[in-house]
């Protein structure tokens, strides 16, 4: 793989025949290795070295094909699928042709570094192919070899590694691409979700599969290829549906078993963080108990040793406050909804405050960094709940103590300004720092 991606090898590699040869007989009649199940992974690096070679500059000249004509073996397996009815698409003799499709196809998407290369193979798969994919997911959803491999290639399909997914601006491509990436999750999801959970190994049979499709909405969410404005606006229900889907599929899972399995609390933390970022309205929009079930949830992870969690869920924290405190007073729908979900729950910001200051005076110091960023959207936010943590802290120390603790306080909010601008937060950060290093030397827990 290195070699095909260097400029001299790559240049060496594409002079011989053999390379040649496996550029127009990548099919397992040539080469029985990739039709066995133990290889599937070989089959994935295999077809990624292969397109590095034919996207070379000389690679259609030096190897006598079109990037269209390399993947038409694929293209004919995807055709030859779609064209089969739902019950025998299920069927075993299927299994394999999935698989290895959408292993193959994975692979030729991460070797997709430009906005030229990209764009080839979507005008292939759309809109012949990708309308399939849903399908998969929709009779696939509970064996974990097919749906896995579909949704890893979903995952580098959707992302948007070197801005390589950039479309024309007049082009719909990228609210189509949404379209079927919101079809597969959705799919996948009600499926999942209409499953009880398995009795054997929850995370191999239930938690693997969700944390991907996650992990696609996430990419596809934050891709910066779609305006998700347009939805609402032509009352497409794509962005709607995937995300109810997704929060469903997140709700489902206990809080102990997130902060348990570590590749699906990134998964379930990556999405909140992004779904509290860019569809503020949608959490606002959120029954009561539904929010509430969430910030437990981001209360948790904040806590977690993994500074990763500890980060995207004091930037969900940070975006939640941010909005309070921005558009507090302001007669808007999401704040009128803000203010019901806090009067339910009057303790919610005090609560968040009094974590994140232990967490910064008295946590592990790989962490501290994680928690800094949302503590001044906070104490703008209440400046009530910081006041009451503040007062509790002091009460807990001896009077000589009490006096040195109030002196750190003060020193903290000196030139701190009631603004989130990015000035303001550097400075507050290192503020916060040289609080915690003083306040550390004298407290008592």
């Amino acid at each position: 793989l290195d070699m095909a991606g260097g400029y001299s090898s790559s240049k060496l590699l594409l002079t011989l025949e053999t390379v040649k040869f496996l550029a127009h007989h990548h099919t397992e009649e040539h080469f029985p290795f990739l039709a066995v199940r133990a290889n599937v992974r070989h089959r994935t690096i295999f077809h990624a070295t292969l397109t590095r070679l034919v996207l070379q500059p000389t690679g259609t000249e030096k190897l006598g094909l079109t990037f269209e004509q390399f993947l038409e073996p694929i293209t004919n397996t995807l055709k030859q699928l779609d064209n089969l009815s739902l019950s025998d698409l299920r069927n075993e003799a299927a299994r394999w042709p999935l698989i290895g499709a959408f292993r193959d196809l994975r692979g030729i998407a991460a070797s997709l570094h430009n906005r030229k290369s990209y764009v080839l193979l979507f005008d292939i798969l759309h809109p012949r192919h990708l309308p399939l994919f849903a399908k998969v997911a929709d009779v696939w959803h509970d064996q974990v070899d097919v749906i896995v491999s579909l949704l890893k290639f979903m995952h580098e399909f959707c992302h948007n590694k070197a801005n390589r997914v950039n479309f024309d601006q007049s082009s719909p491509n990228g609210i189509l691409l949404f379209r079927v990436t919101s079809d597969v999750v959705c799919a996948f999801g009600r499926r999942l979700l209409s499953t009880p959970p398995p009795e054997g190994d929850i995370y191999k049979e239930r938690y693997k599969s969700m944390s991907l499709a996650l992990n696609v909405l996430i990419s596809a969410l934050s891709g910066n290829y779609v305006c998700f404005g347009v939805f609402s606006l032509y009352n497409d229900p794509a962005l709607e549906n995937a995300l109810d889907i997704s929060l469903q599929m997140i709700l489902s899972v206990p809080v102990d078993d997130v902060i348990a399995y570590p590749k699906l609390s990134k998964a379930y933390f990556g999405f909140v963080e992004i779904f509290f970022r860019n569809h503020i309205k949608s959490v606002m929009a959120l029954d009561t108990n539904v929010l509430m079930q969430l910030m437990n949830a981001v209360h948790e992870g904040l806590q977690a040793s993994d500074p990763t969690l500890s980060s995207l869920c004091a930037n969900s924290i940070d975006h939640f406050a941010t909005f309070y405190f921005e558009n507090a007073g302001k007669d808007k729908v999401e704040v009128h909804n803000l203010n019901k979900h806090l009067n339910a729950q009057p303790n919610m910001f005090s609560s968040l405050t009094a974590t994140l200051f232990n967490l910064l005076l008295f946590g592990a110091p790989q962490n501290h960094w994680a928690v800094i960023r949302p503590m001044l959207s906070l104490m703008l936010a209440s400046e009530s709940s910081f006041t009451a943590y503040k007062d509790h802290l002091v009460s807990t120390q001896t009077p000589e103590k009490q006096q040195q603790l109030n002196e750190a306080f003060t020193k903290l909010l000196q030139n701190v300004q009631r603004s989130l601008d990015n000035a303001n937060r550097d400075r507050f950060t290192q503020k916060l720092i040289t609080f915690r290093v003083a306040t550390r030397s004298f407290l008592t827990i």
